[in-house]
């Protein structure tokens, strides 16, 4: 991936997502930085929020979850739990540099953008799913001239058009939709991965994927779909203070994710003259079949089935001009193996 971040046709960008991942220990968070270079990342994107710019410390009922991985908590202290300090964020992007990762985050109000600019700088912004209608972030984070990935996985049609023009308006130089189902964990048979095609055209953006799935078959199919990023979590183990352990990858798997999205973007293939895989299908062409002399001929002898053959290799004449060869004269003597061409005959 180059550094300018441009997206353009090459590899997907793989981001692994920290989360709430760290359990709450710096050092734990600075080893999954680690474990995302060996795992073949190319960014780590963390979350900047504090409960209090998230939502409302309220026990009513609408701030309690009633289902999923995180039932029965409630809002405000899941996000206590699940947040990244901010005084982190200055050691995990110093971390990351090191290992020549891009660090970047999603942030979740103004006062986050703020600090992010301020302390870390970071080359690109995410915007959240459920915070894709948060207009005011939407213009703060557009005026700033950098790359968003913004994920539309509770969003509609309508919604995702607002909120393209909301960035473009203000000043987003580009915008990478991020295909996304906002389940944890997210069911392979809800994704629905047609729509990534459909989303390049219809919003004329490049497209990725943000996945909550188990395992990496659902970042292999969207890579060869055409998603340009692909961000996954990432933990070091599944213990209960991994809070989004249940549906991130382990090093190792995520290692294997990263290789596999590589080979399946490799198979696509280019679509110009100079690919490789072109070359090699021309080379090999030459073991296909074509007209060849199967007999001694002499000059003015008549081309007929017992000294022509369809054969391989591919050297001579079309096997479709069969029919338009058989009782011409040969204009010059022929030996046995020899491929036969136009400039062979009496025309």
């Amino acid at each position: 991936m180059n550094s300018d971040l441009t997206f353009s046709d090459q590899a997907p960008f793989i981001v692994a997502e920290l989360s709430g991942n760290h359990g709450g220990s710096l050092q734990k968070a600075l080893e999954l930085v680690d474990a995302a270079k060996i795992s073949g990342a190319h960014a780590v994107k963390l979350q900047t929020y504090k409960p209090e710019t998230i939502t409302v410390n309220s026990k009513g009922d609408r701030f309690l979850i009633k289902e999923g991985l995180w039932k029965g908590k409630y809002l405000h202290d899941l996000y206590d739990q699940a947040m990244t300090p901010w005084e982190w964020h200055i050691e995990i992007a110093r971390k990351a540099r090191e290992n020549g990762l891009v660090c970047f985050s999603s942030p979740f109000d103004e006062t986050a953008v703020d600090f992010l600019e301020q302390e870390i700088s970071p080359p690109l912004y995410k915007i959240a799913s459920f915070e894709l209608n948060h207009f005011p972030l939407l213009k703060k984070v557009g005026a700033l001239q950098k790359t968003v990935l913004a994920s539309t996985g509770v969003s509609n049609e309508e919604e995702i058009f607002k909120a393209i023009k909301t960035l473009r308006d203000n000043g987003c130089p580009e915008i990478i939709l991020l295909h996304c189902i906002s389940n944890y964990p997210a069911k392979s048979e809800d994704f629905n991965l047609s729509l990534i095609p459909w989303m390049q055209k219809t919003f004329n953006c490049k497209v990725g994927l943000s996945d909550h799935s188990s395992g990496h078959l659902i970042p292999v199919l969207a890579t060869a779909l055409g998603a340009r990023v692909i961000e996954k979590h990432l933990t070091l183990d599944r213990s209960q203070s991994s809070i989004d352990g249940k549906f991130s990858l382990l090093p190792e798997e995520f290692k294997v994710m990263s290789q596999s999205v590589l080979e399946a973007y490799k198979s696509m293939g280019r679509h110009h003259s100079e690919n490789k895989e072109i070359k090699d299908r021309f080379q090999s062409s030459s073991f296909k079949r074509s007209i060849l002399v199967c007999k001694k001929i002499q000059s003015g002898d008549i081309l007929s089935k017992e000294n022509i053959r369809i054969a391989r290799p591919g050297h001579g004449m079309c096997p479709s001009k069969w029919t338009d060869v058989l009782g011409k004269k040969a204009r010059r003597n022929l030996e046995k193996g020899d491929p036969l061409l136009l400039t062979d005959l009496e025309i």
